[in-house]
This record gives structure tokens, sequence and C-alpha cells, in this order.
């Protein structure tokens, strides 16, 4: 009787069949299972830890010459009628290397005295690289009195130095850097100055035409009727709302001025389609606090992001013809409440999956854009969720971290109250990969605890280490400068960008940093927050990586540009093939 043949047709041998493959196979498998490890060894999976670095920030701002304290208004007997304003911004005025500070001044509200011997301005102080300041308001031209509120930093002329734009109460205010230390006032040359009866807030620089110039876009918070003062319209939203009319104060649309390029500008507000009616009020949307420039879908535009002191958020994508979409969820992804926002983020085409590129993914992530904050009558409004918070790799390990003032304010102008203390605890809100810890800052001074009245909270590498440090503007208090006394020896690689067929700040431009372990994204953007504004340097942190193989910029025209820097911890500059 034959043999039966085994199920696969083989024939079966004594001691069973060894495959031809085996031979070959064997030797493979042991050198993979070798250059693994091999490879583990030099390029070891590091994976996300769970608990936050030490929170380490130093106040050195007495040793650091700062000696800027904002005035807002109040006075004996007399209290301020809002707490919003206390501005700052990072600039490296007279472009050497290092990151200078600017403030926004306060001043006594036109129906109350100046304080004797006083007249608070304005304040310009320049960093020796080594984090000391010196003020240089006056020999600057900067001495400016003004009930300011916000500030925007840009290159507007494209001469290689940043101006400054300084929002305020009954008129805005436009200062040429003159490329020597100085600058000059060209608010009515210009023709940037607003209306004398409309209260401005936010502010931001970008390209609207792509043209190459950088255009302005204005918040407008308030504004009070012509035939009256800036008291009575106070008077009148304080007696409570009338039936009829309105009481003090109206919304208004944004201003958007429209960058000729020969020093003037025109306003063109009515074209761009960012003039929005509420529909419960039939006014513009009420009381806009910032807005921030946010390329959302990685297409070289900046888009506008605006944020509402009351109400949920409003984005508006870039045509690129001048003219701005607003975007609303579709429909049947609509919630209501809480959940409300960008529940609807499959139709917004983003960038990239994963890691966020730019600052719009980076506050989405973290829940603090396009959730609108239900203050439910509460008493203050949380300014953290309206932008008032600055992006930070505070451990250099390639993760935006975000530092927030935690500041709070009356929720509108009709509920503010005498003797109310807005101070908190500053925090850092550090991001693991997974999820987000927070942990307070503290060691904020002696005699005033940690809390502070924090409005404008800046970044910049201020002491040229890599290490990205903070200053927070408070409202009717000091400035305090806090250094990033970390010290982890993660390697760290600074870039800057320089325009030159697009607009000098290269705004849009996306740049990628290649490591050994991956790539990392950030996209140029004006670091805009709440009254404030950090630098434009973009930071990359590399972990424990110790080398960079390229850096890859994508300009806003579509440009492709390859770069292999010499090393890491250290900073490089990148100008526009032309």
């Amino acid at each position: 009787m034959p043999a039966k043949r085994p199920p696969d047709g083989r024939e079966n041998a004594p001691g069973g069949a060894i495959s031809p493959l085996v031979p070959v196979l064997v030797p493979l498998a042991v050198a993979s299972i070798l250059f693994g490890v091999w490879f583990s060894r030099i390029f070891p999976f590091a994976s996300p830890p769970s608990a936050p670095p030490p929170v380490r920030f130093t106040d050195v701002t007495r040793e650091s010459g700062l000696i800027f304290s904002h005035d807002n208004g109040s006075r004996e007997g007399l209290d301020t009628p809002t707490s919003l304003p206390g501005a700052v911004a990072f600039l490296d005025y007279d472009n050497d290397g290092h990151p200078d500070l600017f403030f926004v001044a306060g001043t006594a509200w036109p129906w109350a005295s100046a304080l004797p011997g006083s007249r608070p301005t304005c304040a310009l102080y320049h960093n020796d690289g080594k984090g000391h300041f010196t003020d240089v308001t006056q020999k600057a031209g900067l001495d400016a009195s003004m009930v300011g509120m916000g500030v925007a930093v840009g290159d507007y002329d494209g001469d290689g130095f940043p101006d400054i734009f300084v929002t305020g109460v009954g008129g805005n205010r436009l200062f040429h850097n003159q490329g020597n230390g100085t600058f000059r006032e060209v608010t009515q040359a210009a023709g940037v100055g607003g209306d004398e009866h409309v209260w401005s807030s936010g502010a931001v620089w970008l390209d609207i035409f792509g043209e190459g110039r950088l255009d302005l876009v204005v918040c407008n918070y308030a504004r009070w009727a012509s035939q009256t003062s800036l008291s009575s319209a106070f008077a009148a939203e304080i007696s409570g709302p009338s039936y009829t009319a309105p009481a003090g104060f109206v919304s208004v649309f944004p201003t958007v001025y429209r960058n000729l390029g020969d020093g003037r500008f025109e306003e063109v507000s009515a074209k761009t389609g960012l003039n929005v009616i509420d529909r419960q009020t039939g006014f513009p949307q009420a009381f806009p606090l910032a807005a921030a420039a946010v390329d959302i879908n990685g297409d070289g535009k900046l888009d506008l992001l605006f944020k509402y002191q009351t109400g949920p958020d409003l984005l508006f994508l870039n045509q690129g013809d001048g003219t701005f979409r607003r975007w609303v969820p579709p429909a049947e992804e609509r919630r209501e409440g809480a959940t409300a926002g960008l529940v609807g983020e499959g139709a917004l085409p983003f960038a990239r999956q994963g890691q966020p590129a730019g600052r719009f993914g980076v506050l989405r992530e973290a829940g603090l854009v396009m959730e609108p904050i239900q203050d439910e009558g509460g008493p203050f409004c949380r300014l953290q969720d309206k932008l008032g918070v600055a992006l930070l790799d505070y451990d250099l390990d390639g993760r935006i971290d975000i530092l927030s003032g935690n500041g709070l304010a009356e929720p509108s102008l009709v509920r503010f109250e005498h003797g109310r203390s807005f101070a908190a605890v500053p925090s850092l809100i550090w991001n693991n990969a997974r999820s987000w810890v927070r942990a307070e800052v503290g060691g904020l001074g002696q005699g005033e605890g940690n809390g502070l009245v924090a409005r404008g909270v800046a970044v910049a590498d201020v002491f040229g280490n890599g290490s990205l440090d903070v200053v927070i503007a408070q409202n009717g208090g000091p400035a305090r400068l806090l250094r990033n006394d970390l010290h982890n020896h993660n390697s760290w690689l600074r870039v800057d960008l320089v325009g030159t067929h697009c607009q000098r700040d290269a705004g849009g431009a996306r740049v990628e940093v290649h490591t050994p372990r991956g790539v990392l994204v950030q996209t140029m953007e004006p670091a805009m927050g709440f009254m404030a504004q950090s630098e434009k340097t973009l930071t990359f942190g590399l972990g424990a990586d110790d080398r960079v193989r390229k850096v890859i910029v994508r300009w806003p025209n579509g440009v492709r540009q390859e770069v292999r820097p010499e090393g890491v911890n250290r900073r490089i500059v990148i100008t526009e093939p032309r």
C-alpha cells in the first residue's frame, strides 16, 4: 500500500525535512535582532514622562534693571473703570540679536488728576545680551503718555527694523523705527490714528493682500457717542442698560488698514469680510480683546482668530485676495453649550496630523480656542481663556508648553466692582505629548505672595542661553521678569527668517528641523496674546538630540529652501532666496 503524502504535498524524510530557506532566514533574523539592539542603544526611544519637570523660574526683575510699573488710572477714592490694560512686547529694536522690552503706558483717566510729580509714559528697555536692561525711553523718543491698551510689533516698511503700533482709548499711535536707536511718531502721516471716540484693544500685523507688505488689523473694543464725553459714557453704562438706545458704549467692527507701500495706509475695513453682526443684538460682535494671526491650513496665508470678552471665538480664513471667509462648522457637527466650537475640525484642512505646527494647533489641543467659556454669571472673566497665555518650550524637549498668568478681569464694563482683587498665581501648563499638566509658578517676590494681576505675558531668550524666559505686565503694578533656571542640558536651535519676496517678517513660512529622532515643525506667525507679543525668533528644543541633519523652510510662495546648520545650541538666520 503506497505511503500517504502529507497534506502540503511534500515527502516525509527521516527526522523531518529542513526547508532550504532556513540557512538564509536565520542569519537575517539574527542580523535584524543585533541591528535593533545597536540602533536602540544609539537612538534610544524615550517615552514621554508623565510628571512635569521642576518649575524653576526666578524673579530677576530688580537685578535686571526693569523698574516699569503700570499706572491703571486709579486714584484715592477713584477706582479705575476697567482692569484690562497692561501690555508688553519683546522686540529687537536695534538688531543686535538681543530681545529688548517695550511696555505700554497707562495714565490718569480724563476725569481724574495726574499723580503729582509724575508723567507715566510708555517705556523701552535695551537688553545688553546678558539680561540687564537699560531704560532708553526718552533717548528713543517713545515717552508717550496715553491710556494705552495693546501693542503690535512689525516691520511695516521692510527696512529691517521693527516698528511699534500702540492701541488705546480715544486713539492709536504708530512709531516708526529710524534704524539709529530712535523712533518717530508717524500716526497722522500714516493715517492709522483711528477715531477719538473709539476704544481699541488688540492689533496684529499681517500681509492680507499678498503684496509683500504688512497690513494692520485693529480690534475695536467699544465706541461712545461723539456728542458725549468718556466719563459720561461710563456713567450711562453703570446706570444700567437702556431699552430704547445703547447705554454708554456700543460695539464696533474691526479696522483694517492696507499698506500702500509709501508709508501711508488706506482703510479697507468694509471690503475684507471681517464685519460680523451679532444676531442677538443686531450690533457688531461685542468686546473683542485680541486677534491672532494663525495659519490653520498650512497654505502660507495667515488667517485671523478673534477672541472676545464674552461670546465665542471667531475664525476667518484668508482668501489671499484681501478678503476673509468666516469659518463655520458644518451644521450636523455643531454642539450646544460648552462643547460648541471647533467640533467640525474635519472640515478644516489642517496642515499636519500629530504635532501641531503652529500656535493655533497648540492652543486648540490645549482647549484654549474655539471653546466658548460659559461665565454663567461668575465673578471673573478668565483672560487665560482669551489668549492670555504665551507659548514656549519650557524644558526644550521639542514639545510646546504654555505659560499662563491666569489673569482675571471683570466680565464686562457694567459688572466692575470697587475694591475687587484680580490677583492670581501664574502657572505652567506642561505638554507631556499625551495630556496637559498644570504646575504653579512660585517665588514671585515677597510682600505680595505669588498673586499677580497679570495681563500681557511674553517670552524670549533674554540671556542668550536657549532657555525661554518670561515677562509679565501687570495691571496697576510692576512688571516681572522671570528667568528660566531649569538647566536640564537639552539641546536647542533658534531660527530667524528674513523674507525678500514675501514681507520681511516672513509670516506664514514653515520651518522643519530634521533630527535623528524625527522632524520638528513650527510656523512663523506673530506671537500674539492678550496685551502681549513674544519674540519672533523660533526656538526648537531638541531634547537629547545633539545634532540637526537639516533645516527646511517652506516660504509662503511655495519655494523650498534647505540649510544644514553647523551644530546646535546656536541661532541661525535664513534669508529667502531672491
